[in-house]
């Protein structure tokens, strides 16, 4: 801006530098006439057209002012549109990289609690496998052990049937000497479901089967009570298996 103040005041300068060149020009002129009288053609006047020239350049140089206003205003304009698109951009960029971040966080995050679902999957399909086993370990076993045990009574059982088998003959002959009722009951028997304890000794009687004489039947209840204790196997394991059994009680004739 001080460049183009020079340009525009040296036009006007040079104005006021003619001015007083004519100025000067005509003193000294007036001073030689005074010294030599003599009769001096003055020079005829040039036309001064600087005041339109100037006038003109200051147009032109406003206008000039006008357009590089216009030229820097532009430009600035151009300049501050350039930079608010960079800052644009660079928030857009910055914008995107956070969008993929948290996109990127968001994919781990998923991603861990898919393998912490998938482990606490497989931790609660393998404690179920787990259980399973066991359970059919336990079953396995438990089965074992009910094959065993029913071995063992099936095994005690024929055992106890044995024993019974070698009293059987001991029982019926104890209960015929304690049986007397006169008569003729030859043909006849009557059986009785009979409960006795450890020792053989007889808790209950009771009729399963009537003999179809009132005298016989009551008379053979009486013997069985009469020759309490009964002889009884004296193996513990066996009472179990003759605690109770059925007894057919055949008077002699």
């Amino acid at each position: 801006m001080r460049r183009t103040s020079r340009n525009v005041g040296t036009p006007v300068r040079a104005f006021i530098y003619a001015v007083v060149i004519h100025i000067i020009f005509g003193a000294l002129l007036g001073v030689s006439l005074l010294i030599q009288p003599r009769a001096v053609t003055p020079a005829p006047p040039r036309p001064v057209q600087a005041k339109a020239i100037d006038l003109a350049a200051i147009e032109r140089e406003k206008q000039r002012i006008v357009q590089e206003k216009k030229k820097a205003a532009e430009h600035k304009k151009k300049l501050e549109a350039e930079k608010k698109k960079k800052a644009q951009a660079e928030k857009k960029r910055k914008a995107e990289e956070k969008r993929k971040a948290e996109e990127k966080k968001k994919k781990a995050a998923e991603h861990k609690k898919k393998l912490e679902a998938e482990k606490k999957k497989k931790a609660q399909a393998e404690k179920k496998r787990k259980a399973e086993a066991e359970r059919k370990r336990k079953e396995a076993e438990k089965a074992k052990k009910v094959a065993e045990a029913k071995a063992q009574r099936e095994h005690d059982e024929s055992e106890a049937v044995s024993a019974f088998g070698a009293v059987a003959w001991a029982i019926k002959e104890q209960v015929s000497k304690n049986w007397s009722e006169p008569g003729d009951f030859s043909g006849l028997s009557v059986e009785f479901f009979v409960k006795v304890d450890r020792e053989g000794n007889v808790l209950s009687v009771k009729m399963t089967r009537s003999s179809g004489d009132a005298r016989l039947d009551e008379s053979a209840e009486n013997a069985i009570f009469k020759a309490s204790p009964l002889p009884f196997p004296g193996e513990p394991r066996f009472y179990e298996y003759l605690k109770e059994f059925n007894f057919i009680f055949k008077p002699e004739s």
